[in-house]
């Protein structure tokens, strides 16, 4: 079985060279006859692996597993890896071919044994593979969401349409991947539905897998444990009690490995060698490192250290928000900064460049902290600005005017937190403009500043002179994902849903902006903690109209947060007719894709062609959906409910959910 295009195997080395970079030629037989009529026997020469430690991470999914250079094709944009090149190489030994000996190409396979490789098809080659694996699309078929697989499970997937296979305690699903593979789908089709670590270390144990497969992850592997009567029964023993052993140190690693790639923590790196952190610091990076870089675009690593982490105090103050940790990597066209605000922290914050300088705000719990960056070299925009709330760690991707290798970002200074006073207004430009609803305009607007990201559960508020009066309305944005989408969409921009009511005082002038026209706002506003979902298995989300803004970040966090993972979300969506209902597609999707996520609308003026729910929110509404107990508190909830709408519908709702046994403190009421 193969999973990357095998490096070749070194059959000479050269003696004569003693430098720190040790380089070995292999020989490798090959022919552009047929095997009967070629007189020519080729050598030709490949590099393999550098002595040097530093660590070049693969594009493939987690940024922090190290490509080995020992493959050629792990970098398919080398020069030193080009055919053409190889064919023309002043470095080919050619002798004439002896009689009756067939010529072979050798594989590189850890069993020594030459192996044919498959010809792909075309737009099957690995660079095709990265880019199908940036690209968005799901590749593990269970959403991108880590859990874990029993051997039973995996035994199902055994076939060429539905493969997954096995590796060192890790589940990866196989099946897009199997018309990339150069060894052919039946290679790799020979350890679908099992273990398959013996067959990979048998054939090349040395292939960077989890980088190559990162992205097709579906969790770490798990062996049930055996019931009662067969641990305890002394007549019969069972291997199976074996499993109640405690894990080993390797098991350890690969479940929190799981849990760091789950949570989008960077995993901590091996330990730098004295020897290549002299590099790092007293030397730029080596001819071919650059080059390496430059021409694959790889993200690469020559200084990457995350900053060290606080000492803990005694004297720690209640008052001060815990310390910020910032991290970074490059490659050589872009770099990215990740600040870290410990998890469900539920940061917001936003970036510029401002005199050359790279600005980064970070808003937490009321709490205000800048990073300003004196880069290496000129950056430039746009900016793009991520935030990922459960493990709270806000990432900031700028570009690099000039293409190069640094040897690190430049200088970070840490701002002294200080207390959010008054929120922040800023202009921005509308981006684009679309529908969700015959009343309701999807807006899309861009900070002139920089990209802004709000916390989940906060809102901004629109400002606008209105004959001498400022009119202020409030507006939680809505993410991505929702509403209709396309190329013209802008990373980063704040999307607000306005719905247009004829005698409002902002919403009709909202209703008519455009492309280009400036809107200015201020924020963010709110109380909401995300801590509060810390416990929480079951999350009700109790909107109407316009009310639904708030949930729908929640709704897709929950879904997509593994500790603790959700076991249910309901949705009571509440509407006067079906032409109301706002986001109706996206909801009918996600429901179909995840069932955890029961979505029941219901319409005070429903015609007789609707079958589901009507009338207004009352008791016999919520029993109905929910069921007579669900809502009743108990010693530990894990249960929590969200609510929004206009006033009274909110109100009534809380006094509902009150009456049901259900606790203050799992009930959030969004008020605008």
């Amino acid at each position: 079985m193969s999973i990357m295009a095998d490096s070749l195997e070194s059959e000479q080395t050269t003696s004569a060279r003693s430098n720190s970079l040790k380089i070995s030629l292999p020989t490798v037989m090959c022919t552009s006859e047929p095997p009967e009529k070629s007189d020519i026997l080729c050598k030709t020469n490949s590099f393999v692996s550098s002595e040097s430690k530093l660590s070049l991470p693969s594009n493939l999914g987690t940024p922090t597993s190290p490509l080995r250079l020992s493959s050629p094709l792990s970098l398919p944009t080398s020069p030193l890896n080009n055919t053409s090149q190889q064919n023309n190489s002043p470095l080919r030994n050619n002798k004439p071919q002896e009689d009756g000996v067939k010529t072979l190409i050798n594989a590189g396979s850890a069993t020594g044994n030459p192996r044919n490789k498959c010809a792909l098809q075309p737009g099957h080659s690995l660079m095709d593979w990265i880019r199908l694996g940036n690209s968005g699309k799901d590749l593990t078929g269970v959403g991108g969401r880590i859990r874990p697989v029993t051997p039973s499970e995996l035994a199902l997937h055994n076939k060429q349409d539905d493969a997954w296979l096995a590796i060192r305690g890790r589940v990866y699903n196989i099946t897009h991947y199997l018309p990339y593979h150069p060894g052919g789908p039946e290679e790799l089709m020979r350890g679908a539905g099992i273990d398959a670590t013996q067959l990979f270390d048998k054939v090349h144990p040395w292939v960077n897998y989890d980088s190559l497969l990162a992205k097709c992850l579906v969790g770490p592997l798990r062996y049930d444990l055996p019931d009662a009567e067969e641990l305890f029964d002394i007549s019969n023993p069972s291997p199976k009690s074996d499993r109640l052993r405690e894990p080993s140190k390797a098991q350890e690693l690969v479940r929190k490995s799981m849990e760091n790639l789950a949570n989008c923590i960077t995993p901590v790196r091996k330990k730098i060698t004295a020897k290549s952190e002299e590099n790092v610091k007293g030397s730029p990076p080596s001819k071919i490192m650059q080059s390496l870089v430059q021409s694959s675009d790889l993200p690469v690593s020559i200084s990457r250290r995350a900053a060290a982490s606080p000492a803990k105090r005694s004297d720690k103050s209640p008052d001060m928000p815990p310390p910020l940790r910032h991290d970074w990597i490059q490659t050589s066209t872009k770099l990215t900064i990740s600040v870290y605000t410990g998890p469900l922290a539920n940061p917001g914050g936003c970036a510029r460049i401002t005199e050359s300088f790279l600005l980064i705000e970070v808003a937490t719990n009321g709490w205000l902290r800048t990073l300003k960056i004196t880069p290496e070299a000129k950056l430039r925009e746009p900016l793009q600005l991520r935030v990922f709330a459960e493990s709270g760690k806000i990432e900031v991707i700028a570009y690099k005017e000039e293409t190069g290798v640094w040897k690190g970002c430049g200088e970070v200074v840490m701002g002294v937190p200080s207390k959010v006073s008054s929120p922040r207004t800023v202009d921005c430009r509308v981006m684009r403009v679309g529908r969700v609803s015959h009343d309701t305009t999807l807006l899309s607007v861009a900070p002139k500043a920089g990209p802004v990201v709000v916390p989940l559960g906060h809102h901004v508020r629109v400002h606008r002179q209105v004959q001498d009066s400022e009119c202020v309305r409030s507006y939680t944005p809505v993410g991505d994902g929702w509403g209709p989408t396309d190329s013209s969409d802008v990373f980063s921009a704040l999307k607000l849903a306005v719905k247009k009511y004829d005698a409002g005082a902002l919403s009709p002038h909202l209703s008519t902006l455009e492309v280009g026209d400036i809107l200015t706002l201020s924020g963010p506003y709110g109380n909401f903690e995300l801590q509060k979902l810390k416990p929480v298995k079951t999350v009700y989300f109790i909107a109407a109209g316009t009310g639904i803004t708030p949930m729908l970040g929640l709704m897709r966090f929950m879904l997509s947060r593994s500790h603790p993972r959700c076991e249910q979300a309901h949705l009571l969506f509440f509407n006067k007719t079906e032409d109301d209902i706002l986001f109706y597609e996206n909801f009918d999707e996600m429901a179909k894709e995840d069932n955890r996520l029961q979505v029941s609308h219901i319409l005070s003026d429903g015609n007789s062609s609707w079958t589901g729910h009507k009338g207004r929110i009352t008791k016999q509404i919520l029993v109905d959906i929910l069921g007579k107990d669900a809502m009743k508190c108990i010693d530990k909830c894990t249960h929590f409910a969200c609510l929004c709408g206009p006033t009274e519908f909110t109100h009534t709702a809380l006094d509902l959910l009150k009456k049901q046994g259900m606790k203050e403190n799992c009930i959030h009421a969004f008020m605008g």
